[in-house]
């Protein structure tokens, strides 16, 4: 009922415009439906993904198949129940699972929704791993362990995956020259994206050698 009360009263005739008792009995009719109407009204933006909270994301998750509650101890000590921000975009990312065709091209589609401005790289190596290349984004703590736990990228099954986490593409590597790997004339990679950070002929506490720098 998306029209008011008032436009249903007023399509009774003149003949009865004037009849106290039979307005407020046919208002506290039309009262009835019209609550049952507005909340009807509210069930679809109170279950869009983008406005869910709370309970309403819970049922959302049962229906993907997503609890709020992982099967991990997040690696900063907090709660295995995820927050409503983080939960979300669980959710996102198993309905993309869900629907997944299996190309790693999908994969870089589903990321570029849940991570709009950042970038990955999945390298395929032939012998059942992918290997998996994270850049451009500022992961909160449980983001990572989600992602390092398979929650979050498609995997197929029985194919082990090994990710890597920087700040900025492209990753260093040998032979290759990419968006998303390159030389010496780019730059090291930033392994975990925390220091120390590899370089030659240093060693302080933001550049080691081989021994203790991060590189990939």
């Amino acid at each position: 009922m998306s029209e008011t009360l008032s436009y249903y009263t007023g399509l009774i005739t003149s003949q009865y415009q004037n009849s106290t008792k039979f307005l407020e009995w046919l208002t506290a009719i039309l009262n009835i439906l019209h609550d049952a109407s507005t909340a009807t009204d509210s069930i679809d933006p109170a279950f869009d993904l983008d406005n869910a909270i709370g309970a309403q994301l819970d049922v959302i998750g049962a229906i993907v198949g997503q609890g709020r509650t992982v099967n991990f101890q997040p690696t900063d000590g907090t709660s295995p129940v995820l927050d409503d921000v983080t939960y979300r975009t669980l959710l996102k990312a198993k309905i993309g699972i869900n629907q997944w065709s299996g190309q790693i091209a999908d994969i870089e589609s589903l990321w570029a929704i849940l991570f709009p401005g950042g970038m990955i790289c999945v390298q395929d190596n032939q012998d059942m791993t992918l290997d998996v290349a994270v850049a451009g984004l500022d992961l909160t703590v449980i983001m990572r362990d989600l992602i390092k736990n398979g929650y979050v990228v498609p995997r197929p099954q029985g194919v082990l995956m090994n990710f890597m986490f920087g700040r900025e593409l492209p990753f260093f590597g040998y032979n290759l020259d990419n968006d998303y790997i390159s030389g010496y004339e780019s730059w090291w990679a930033q392994g975990d994206g925390e220091p120390p950070i590899f370089a030659y002929d240093m060693n302080t506490a933001a550049f080691q050698g081989f021994d203790q720098g991060n590189w990939s």
